[in-house]
C-alpha cells in the first residue's frame, strides 16, 4: 500500500514535469513568451516549475533521501558548472531578463530530472513514457483530424503535414520516433514474459508509424530507423552475447565503420531516398551564416543562454543573410544553438556531460544485460541524432534535456537502490 502511494505520488510529479518540459514547444503556448510582464505566461511557468520542484524536495525529505540526492549531484559536478554558466551568461546576454527566465526554467527542469533519475529504474521511466506517448498520440491525431488548421502545417512546402500538439512537424516526428523505440523495447520485454501488455504496446507502435508517415519529416524517418535498429541490435546482442568473442566485435565494428563511410560518401543518394538533398532543406546556408556571422561575434561565451532567437529583428536579419524565405526560429541543430548561446566553453561543458552520460549508459547496459537496461543508451543516441537537424536540447522545450539528466543520474553508481 505504501509503495503504491509512493508510485502514484512520483507518477504525478513526473507527469507534471513532462507537461511543463513540453509546454513551450506546444501550439498552445508562445515559443518566446514575453518576459517583461511580471504576471505573464513566462513567469507563471516558472512559478509552476518552482511548485513541482518544491513538492519533489518534500518527498525526498520525507523519504530521508535528500542527502543521497545531494551526494549524486556531487558526482556530477560538470553538470553543476553547466547550469551555473546558464545563469552567469545573463551578465553578457543580449537580453538579461530573457536569459534569466530561460536559466530558471533550465534549472528547475534539471533538478526535477535528477530527482527522477535518482528514484526511477529504466522500466519505470519507460512506463511513464508509455502513458506520455499514448496521451500525445491521442491529442495529436484529434487535432490533425478535428482541427486541421491547428494540428497540421499551414505553410509551403509542407502544407498539410501533421504537427499535432507541437509547433512543428519535425518536433512531432522526432518525439514519435523516440516513443516508437520505447514501445518496441517494451514489446520485447512483454513477449519474453508472456505478458498481454505487448498487444497495447504493439498497437501504439503502429500508431507511431501512422503519425510518422503523415508528419512527412525526414528527420523523424532517420531517427526512427536509427533507434529501431538500435533496439533490434540490443535484443540480438542479449540473445547472442554469451557466444560472441573478440573477433566478432572487431568484425562488427569494421562493418559499422564501412557502412558509415559508405553513407557519408553518398549523401545525395541517401537524402534522395527521403526526397531531400544534402543541403538539408536550406539548413546548410543557415548553418554557414550562423557560424561565420553570429558565433564568430562572441565565440567563447556566446550571446547569452536562450536569448538570441527571442529577438525578431535578429531572426529577420538571419533570414536575409541566409537567404531563407521566412525567419528561422531555431538553428535547426541543437549543438549549434548551444554554441550560439554559450560559446565554445559552454559547448565543451555540454559535450562533456553528453559523453559522460553516454559512457555510463553503455556500461549500465553491459552490466545489467536486460532490454530495459538499454533505455539510457537509447536516450543518448536519440539526443545525438535528433539534434543533428533540429534543436531539441533546450531551445523550444527542455524535455530531451530532462531525459538526458535523468539518464545521467540513473546510471551514476550509488550505494542505494531507486525506489521505483
Amino acid at each position: 500500500m505504501q509503495r503504491g502511494t509512493q508510485y502514484s505520488r512520483d507518477g504525478f510529479l513526473v507527469g507534471l514535469a513532462f507537461l511543463f518540459a513540453n509546454l513551450r514547444a506546444s501550439i498552445f503556448i508562445f515559443l518566446f513568451p514575453d518576459t517583461s510582464v511580471l504576471l505573464g505566461p513566462a513567469w507563471i511557468e516558472i512559478l509552476l516549475w518552482l511548485l513541482v520542484t518544491s513538492a519533489a524536495f518534500l518527498v525526498l525529505k520525507r523519504d530521508n533521501q535528500l542527502g543521497q540526492y545531494v551526494s549524486l549531484w556531487n558526482r556530477n559536478w560538470l553538470l553543476i558548472l553547466f547550469v551555473l554558466l546558464t545563469f552567469v551568461s545573463a551578465a553578457w546576454s543580449l537580453g538579461f531578463i530573457v536569459t534569466s527566465f530561460r536559466a530558471l526554467e533550465f534549472f528547475f527542469a534539471t533538478l526535477l530530472a535528477a530527482y527522477v533519475g535518482s528514484r526511477y529504474r529504466p522500466e519505470r521511466l519507460m512506463d511513464a513514457l508509455f502513458w506520455f506517448g499514448a496521451i500525445l498520440f491521442i491529442f495529436s491525431i484529434a487535432l490533425a483530424f478535428g482541427a486541421p488548421t491547428t494540428g497540421t502545417m499551414y505553410w509551403a512546402p509542407f502544407n498539410g503535414a501533421w504537427r499535432g500538439v507541437y509547433w512543428h512537424r519535425n518536433h512531432l516526428a522526432s518525439i514519435t520516433a523516440f516513443l516508437s523505440a520505447i514501445y518496441l523495447c517494451r514489446m520485447f520485454v512483454a513477449f519474453e514474459n508472456r505478458n498481454s501488455k505487448a498487444v497495447l504496446d504493439g498497437f501504439l507502435y503502429l500508431i507511431s508509424l501512422v503519425i510518422l508517415y503523415f508528419a512527412r519529416s525526414a528527420t523523424g524517418y532517420i531517427v526512427f530507423m536509427v533507434l529501431n535498429i538500435l533496439v533490434l541490435c540490443a535484443w540480438i546482442w542479449l540473445k547472442l552475447s554469451h557466444r560472441l568473442r573478440r573477433g566478432h566485435y572487431v568484425a562488427i565494428v569494421g562493418v559499422t565503420v564501412l557502412a558509415l563511410i559508405l553513407v557519408l560518401t553518398n549523401l545525395d543518394p541517401v537524402f534522395g531516398f527521403f526526397n531531400r538533398t544534402s543541403a538539408l532543406s536550406g539548413r546548410t546556408p543557415l548553418w554557414n551564416y550562423l557560424l561565420s556571422g553570429v558565433v564568430a561575434q562572441h565565440p567563447w561565451l556566446g550571446h547569452g543562454f536562450g536569448a538570441f532567437w527571442t529577438f525578431e529583428a535578429l531572426r529577420e536579419d538571419v533570414m536575409q543573410k541566409a537567404a531563407w524565405t521566412s525567419p528561422p526560429l531555431i538553428a535547426d541543430n541543437g549543438f549549434l544553438d548551444i554554441l550560439i548561446h554559450l560559446g565554445i566553453i559552454g559547448l565543451l561543458l555540454f559535450l562533456g556531460i553528453l559523453i559522460i552520460a553516454a559512457v555510463r549508459s553503455v556500461r549500465f547496459a553491459i552490466a545489467q544485460k536486460t532490454p530495459p537496461a538499454f533505455f539510457p543508451l537509447l536516450v543518448m543516441v536519440y539526443a545525438f541524432f535528433g539534434n543533428l537537424s533540429f534543436s531539441l536540447f533546450a531551445e523550444t522545450e527542455v524535455f530531451i534535456w530532462f531525459l538526458i539528466v535523468a539518464v545521467l543520474f540513473m546510471t551514476t553508481s550509488s550505494s542505494y537502490r531507486p525506489v521505483a
